[in-house]
């Protein structure tokens, strides 16, 4: 059943509730990273395509992207591995896997960046999954304000994704981007350890 819709004065004390319970404020920050490497990485790897050594037709960069099909098989997953091994242990090595993809990213030949798009892919949307679902069970009032505030991150994460990786890549050349997203990433699935369910406690 939805909740009702909140004053406004009590949606900020919300926010604020839920920003001060260091689980919470641990799964922002992890949906604020997401989001940061998926666009970092899916914005800037079409001109990588496009560009020698590669140099893909705008068509055949197109057809790409078809590397979001896998994902569609397993995040839905998600719960049942979280239910399984709980979200501490599930997200970091859903974000291990998407870690893995980059390496294959710096490789510039195509069956090696195909395959790191589809780890990357799988492993932020397995990720993602995986922090929305804690947010949900974490917040034990005002659940409607937790999930937006998550959302708030997650998309915060992603324009800050697109403007940093971009100067990166801009300065630096796509290794640099890479080296940015990377380090996102993994510092995602260092705070993916402490994600704590009640129980654990």
């Amino acid at each position: 059943m939805a909740e009702p819709a909140m004053p406004g004065g009590r949606i900020w004390s919300a926010w604020a509730a839920h920003l001060r319970d260091q689980r919470l404020a641990r799964a922002y920050a992890i949906g604020f990273l997401i989001l940061f490497g998926f666009i970092g990485t899916f914005t800037y790897v079409g001109f990588v395509l496009a560009a020698p050594p590669l140099a893909l037709s705008m068509m055949a960069t197109g057809l790409v992207f078809f590397v979001f099909l896998p994902s569609m098989v397993t995040t839905p997953m998600a719960g049942a591995v979280v239910n399984r091994i709980g979200a501490r242990r599930a997200l970091p090595l859903s974000l291990i896997v998407a870690l893995a993809g980059l390496v294959l990213l710096v490789v510039l030949r195509l069956e090696a960046v195909i395959a790191g798009l589809v780890l990357v892919g799988v492993g932020t949307f397995f990720a993602q999954a995986v922090a929305t679902g804690y947010v949900g069970r974490t917040a034990k009032t005002d659940r409607t304000a937790a999930s937006g505030l998550y959302l708030s991150f997650y998309y915060g994460g992603g324009l800050a994704g697109a403007a940093t990786v971009g100067q990166l890549y801009d300065r630096f050349g796509w290794n640099a981007a890479v080296a940015g997203i990377f380090a996102a990433l993994a510092f995602a699935a260092w705070l993916g350890r402490g994600l704590f369910e009640r129980e654990d406690r």
